[in-house]
């Protein structure tokens, strides 16, 4: 009598359980990377959009008038929610700005969830000086 070299049925069963577990352990980790990757991504992208409307108030110069404003924005192909919120700031001459920015909801009653916020103080612009007084005054010698 000769006897077959190979695995039993039992073998083989065994050995498939052990590689779908860990296929499907394999698939769980990809995605919770992927879904890591495109937040990160998220994020990135909203303190970009932030730090563009603080430049953007800081540029123009224009001293922000208290309470809030909600825009709109479009940044890398996406269309994102800017909330703008300025109150007094804690020094005299200065505003507090917070800017939440997140991925625009979808539809008319979609929920906004910012993923990004950005703080930060303004100082109130400084008035332009009348043409006879921006001129430096002469010395004369003693």
């Amino acid at each position: 009598m000769t006897r077959q070299q190979g695995f039993t049925l039992i073998e083989v069963m065994v050995s498939l359980a052990i590689f779908v577990a860990l296929a499907i352990a394999l698939d769980s980790t990809m995605t919770a990377n992927v879904r890591g990757v495109t937040r990160f991504e998220d994020k990135t992208m909203a303190a970009w959009v932030a730090s563009n409307k603080l430049v953007e108030l800081q540029i123009y110069q224009r001293w922000p008038s208290i309470g809030r404003q909600d825009d709109e924005s479009e940044f890398a192909g996406r269309q994102w929610f800017v909330d703008t919120e300025v109150a007094a700031g804690p020094f005299p001459g200065t505003r507090r700005v917070d800017i939440s920015v997140g991925p625009r909801p979808e539809g008319a009653l979609g929920e906004k969830h910012p993923v990004s916020t950005l703080t930060a103080l303004l100082v109130q612009p400084a008035e332009e000086p009348p043409a006879a007084a921006a001129a430096p005054a002469k010395e004369t010698p003693p």
